[in-house]
């Protein structure tokens, strides 16, 4: 049994950089990058991919194609040491791809083809596998048509009967929906949203105002991140900045995924909700200074003491 299930998209990524601009039409036809990453991606993915890197036992919860892109994922993934076993391999969907322009300084720009993140639903999963697990961290909220809104709210609820910890994060994707996204919010432990999303659905709100709304539509504890300006924890009786940690940035692909695990990971070590956000502040750094999503996050001993907790311990 996994510690931790992540559910979500697995998405084959085509990383290519430094990307200066765009090729136009007729004008400007070809661009010439340096480098190009095939990879695993996906929010569910990454933080997977993340926290087995780490050394935690972590299962993928998510539906790919029966094609040459999902069985690379599927090699790759248990590579790295994620149980794949909760992956459906559909015969009508193609496994969903993303070109993923990196830019100079680290700010990506994307193509995506969704495929069978369309159709994923409940029915394509082992929802008593999914649920045997201590942690649930759900991914890519807004890009999971089939199960986000009631049927997400209901795994959740049915997660927190069990004694599941919930983690909700969301990625922009097919589009934000404010409605859809309160119904999450009254079974989740952790919400885990970045500030731009939050701000689409919360015009002119400020992370603070962010915070009051997700804790009075009943999530337990929330964690707004904001990028290179780190992030603030909020809970009924505190609320903590927590700043981000110095990175040289090659591609930012992926870093709240990989915020997420290592704010798994450090709550799994038995830390307080601020320590937590620290490893996560760390493992997001390590993202950072890589191309390609969970590609560069080491042992969780690493993580820790990057984020200056080992130090302060030994």
């Amino acid at each position: 049994m996994a510690q931790v299930s992540c559910l979500g998209v697995a998405v084959l990524d085509a990383l290519s950089g430094p990307l200066e601009r765009y090729p136009t039409p007729r004008v400007d036809t070809q661009v010439v990058t340096e480098r190009l990453v095939i990879a695993p991606g996906g929010g569910a993915a990454n933080t997977a991919s993340a926290l087995a890197r780490m050394g935690l036992s972590a299962a993928l919860f998510s539906k790919i194609g029966e094609d040459a892109a999902g069985a690379f994922l599927l090699r790759q993934l248990a590579d790295c040491g994620v149980d794949t076993t909760g992956v459906c391999v559909s015969q009508h969907d193609a496994t969903p791809f993303t070109f993923v322009g990196v830019h100079p300084g680290g700010d990506r720009t994307f193509i995506h083809t969704p495929g069978a993140n369309r159709t994923l639903s409940l029915t394509d999963l082992d929802t008593d596998a999914l649920l045997a697990s201590a942690w649930l961290v759900y991914q890519d909220f807004w890009v999971l048509p089939g199960i986000d809104g009631e049927s997400g709210a209901a795994l959740l609820a049915d997660a927190r009967r069990r004694g599941v910890v919930t983690l909700l994060d969301e990625c922009w994707g097919l589009g934000p929906d404010r409605e859809a996204w309160e119904l999450m919010l009254p079974h989740c432990d952790y919400a885990l949203p970045s500030l731009d999303d939050m701000q689409a659905i919360y015009p002119g709100a400020s992370a603070e105002e962010v915070a009051d709304v997700l804790l009075a539509r009943g999530a337990r504890a929330a964690v707004i991140k904001m990028g290179a300006r780190g992030c603030l924890v909020a809970t009924p009786s505190m609320r903590a900045r927590v700043p981000a940690l110095p990175a040289s940035v090659v591609d930012a692909t992926g870093a709240g995924d990989c915020w997420d695990a290592g704010f798994v990971a450090g709550l799994i070590e038995g830390r307080d909700v601020v320590a937590a956000a620290r490893i996560g502040n760390a493992c997001a750094a390590f993202c950072l200074e890589a191309m390609g999503a969970a590609v560069n996050i080491p042992p969780y001993a690493d993580v820790a003491r990057r984020a200056g907790l080992l130090a302060e311990e030994g």
